[in-house]
């Protein structure tokens, strides 16, 4: 059914279409739907729009036809769109977008509003266009940066979910690596701690049996040792993961430093029946500013982890060698430990630094150790800011390589440790500092059978007010804890130092602390006192080192 049109009114009937159409701003023209869709009519604006000043230089350009005036290589889909939607709905425009080529060559977008009308003289399309291009430009920059914000936004995402996926990895990794750490910490403090207690009850069992009694606390002894060292390196490498160390230079003579750590290690290799051999090449500058405490841990260390994974028979070597390729105030030295050893696999050479890594466990292996070691060392070089190189073959042995730069000394700059002596003579009488009654107790019996003879304060007070109750000379030394009620060692030793009797404010005083880290040795020299030794009490540790401060 037609819906009749509307009457027309006498207003516009009196109007030229031709005048109106010719002064329209935008682009019209009509062409026939059929045959070679030739044009009916095109407007002025349309001619502007192609370039063209007159009908005859558009017609030239065109064709005249509807095809003529669509990029060629647009038609086919402009075509195919206007048939689609006439079919759709008769009542609407059809649309579509599509490029023209102008009279001067350039190339122009077009958007296209036409509709179909059947007459009795045919069917046609009339259309309204009108030139685009700056829009879509505008429109097609704006889906660019909408674009450009959504790939960065999908790579944001990308590089999130790869963080997530990563660190997922790494928690699965630590907790495999510290799971299987718990797993061999729980057998390594088992396993001394069971010698301990089985021991322990042996020699209850056994007590009127001299030599018995002997063997069973020398492995009481050595388990105790073992038992130390797990727990010392556990919190050592729990403080460095904190950030909590830093380093303690101080002036140090490295030759002197390489012979101590001999001295320290000489009687472990006499027991694992390992030579230890020391190699001291001729030194340019053998006085450096270092932290000692904490380079002649990384040698122990390193010799250490060289007796115990070598044979019988064989022979750990630590040298030391100055480079000369050092700048201008600083010394280049060379480190290095060489044994004959297991050796270690390639495979196991590309993690052994990391924590809780060992190559075989303690039960494989028999030797005990918690697989911080070299994490340790690893992490003390980083903060010396120094180079470790290993070399190893199974079988044959490691060689472990040690490059690092120290300031030289300056001449004018007297050493820092030890401290000078005070010169008191030799130590008999003997106060000690101690809160809690069994360290207190185990610390008299050792003290008094190396032939000292003791007096005990409970904390910093009471020893305070025995050494200016009692006369000046009573006492040639004090062990001072440091945790402590009522007054700590610290406070306790700054009082003493404040004291106006010269002899008494000179007393050599000795730290004997649970707190073992090179901080809480500073903080015991910055208050006051001569020398720290750490918990447990070694006796023959602490007699070397009365030797070097009461001389």
């Amino acid at each position: 059914m037609t819906t009749p049109a509307l009457p027309i009114p006498p207003a516009l009937a009196q109007l030229d279409i031709r005048d109106v159409l010719g002064h329209m701003p935008g682009g019209f023209f009509v062409y026939h739907a059929e045959g070679d869709e030739s044009l009916v009519y095109a407007n002025e604006a349309c001619l502007r729009i192609f370039g063209c000043d007159t009908a005859e230089e558009f017609e030239e350009l065109t064709g005249n036809t509807f095809p003529g005036m669509v990029h060629p290589e647009d038609i086919d889909a402009v075509e195919h769109s206007i048939s689609r939607q006439i079919q759709t709905d008769e009542y609407f425009m059809d649309y579509v977008e599509y490029r023209i080529i102008r009279r001067d060559g350039s190339v122009r977008w077009i958007e296209d509003y036409g509709h179909y009308v059947s007459l009795d003289a045919g069917g046609f399309f009339y259309v309204f266009i009108n030139d685009a291009t700056d829009k879509l430009r505008e429109r097609t920059d704006e889906l660019e940066r909408v674009n450009a914000e959504l790939r960065e936004a999908y790579a944001r995402e990308i590089e999130h979910r790869t963080m997530l996926r990563n660190a997922l990895s790494q928690a699965e990794a630590a907790n495999v690596a510290k799971n299987t750490f718990l797993s061999n910490m729980s057998h390594d403090i088992r396993t001394p701690l069971n010698a301990v207690v089985g021991y322990a009850s042996l020699i209850s069992a056994h007590g009127d049996e001299t030599d018995r009694v002997r063997a069973y606390s020398d492995k009481v002894l050595a388990a105790s040792e073992q038992l130390l060292d797990v727990v010392n390196e556990t919190l050592e490498i729990s403080r460095m993961e904190s950030g909590h160390v830093q380093l303690a230079e101080s002036e140090c003579s490295l030759s002197e430093l390489i012979m101590q750590v001999r001295m320290d290690l000489v009687d472990l290799a006499d027991r694992e029946d390992v030579t230890l051999e020391c190699v001291i090449e001729p030194l340019e500058h053998d006085r450096v500013l270092v932290d000692a405490v904490r380079l002649s841990h990384v040698l122990m260390q390193l010799v250490d982890n060289g007796i115990k994974y070598s044979p019988a028979g064989s022979t750990v070597r630590l040298t030391l060698a100055e480079r000369l390729d050092a700048p201008q105030g600083l010394a280049s030295f060379r480190f290095i430990v060489a044994d004959e050893g297991i050796g270690m696999e390639r495979s196991f050479m590309d993690r052994m630094f990391m924590p809780f890594e060992r190559e075989s466990n303690t039960t494989a292996s028999g030797v005990q150790g918690t697989g911080l070691g070299l994490t340790i060392v690893r992490n003390v070089l980083d903060l010396m800011e120094g180079e470790l190189s290993v070399e190893s073959t199974p079988g044959e042995g490691s060689t472990f390589t040690v490059d690092i730069t120290f300031r030289q000394a300056p001449a004018d700059i007297a050493a820092e440790a030890p401290r000078p002596g005070r010169g008191r003579g030799p130590v008999h009488n003997i106060l000690l500092v101690e809160d809690n009654e069994l360290n207190r107790e185990i610390a008299c019996c050792l003290l008094d059978d190396a032939g000292y003879e003791v007096d005990t304060a409970e904390n910093g007070e009471v020893a305070l007010a025995m050494i200016e109750r009692v006369d000046p000379r009573t006492y040639d030394l004090v062990l001072m804890d440091i945790q402590m009620p009522v007054m700590d060692g610290y406070a306790a030793t700054r009082a003493i130092r404040e004291l106006e009797d010269p002899t008494r404010a000179t007393l050599p005083i000795i730290a004997v602390s649970a707190n073992a880290f090179s901080e809480d040795r500073k903080r015991s020299l910055e208050s006051g006192m001569d020398a720290h030794l750490p918990k447990p009490l070694d006796i023959h540790r602490l007699q070397s080192l009365i030797d070097t401060v009461v001389r």
